[in-house]
């Protein structure tokens, strides 16, 4: 069996995306006392497991913010163009993946004749736009058993084959009360000199439920 070595995700995201991993959280450069979480922040609440706080990988270091697409039933198209329902289980996301977010504002402007400025009216906001990028790489942690780069792109095609919004959960989801996402491209990469590693990118837009009260006339 041939065996590859992963080098330094920080290195990674920089040849793929052009993001920049800043170092390592060394909190005894500012204590002098080595791992006190108390270094740098403060209002930090230590747990004596560290399992207790955070997910962790095969070489056990902790997940941080895990993107979990959720189990459920879902609909999709088959062979013949017609809607179907697809069941779905449970997907952690690449345990390296980043996702970043905007958002627009629904606003109109206009502009004032003779002076300066603009009168700005605001009627809602937009969309979260999300995009997750990151590498699919060997995962002896992966909870659903997809441990290896071609398994965990398989998956990812089931999900953009959907034709709804997905549910999703993750922290950084959480806070921004986004519950689903709907799916707009996915995109995979090879990197050059690394055979066991491929990038993906997926871009996506939150979907918010609308529940419409329908009243008839008798």
């Amino acid at each position: 069996m041939i065996e590859y070595s992963i080098p330094p995700l920080a290195n990674l995201f920089m040849q793929a995306f052009g993001v920049k991993i800043g170092g390592i959280y060394r909190p005894e450069q500012a204590s002098g006392n080595p791992d006190d979480p108390t270094g740098f922040f403060t209002g930090v609440e230590v747990v004596e497991d560290i399992n207790q706080a955070y997910e962790m990988s095969a070489m056990g270091t902790p997940i941080l913010f895990p993107v979990l697409f959720s189990s459920g039933v879902y609909k999709k198209y088959n062979e013949r163009g017609e809607i179907v329902d697809k069941k779905m289980g449970d997907f952690r996301l690449p345990i390296a993946s980043i996702v970043s977010f905007r958002r627009d504002k629904i606003m109109g402007v206009t502009r004032i004749n003779g002076g300066n400025g603009t009168v700005k009216e605001i009627y809602g906001f937009d969309d979260w736009q999300v995009s997750i990028n990151g590498f699919l790489i060997p995962d002896g942690s992966q909870p659903q058993g997809f441990k290896n780069p071609l398994e965990q792109e398989r998956e990812l095609v089931k999900w953009d084959n959907l034709a709804s919004s997905i549910e999703v959960f993750g922290e950084l989801f959480t806070v921004r009360k986004i519950k689903r996402l709907t799916i707009k491209s996915i995109s995979f990469e090879p990197m050059r000199g690394k055979p066991n590693i491929r990038t993906f990118t997926i871009t996506a837009i939150s979907d918010d439920p609308i529940e419409l009260n329908i009243k008839s006339r008798i």
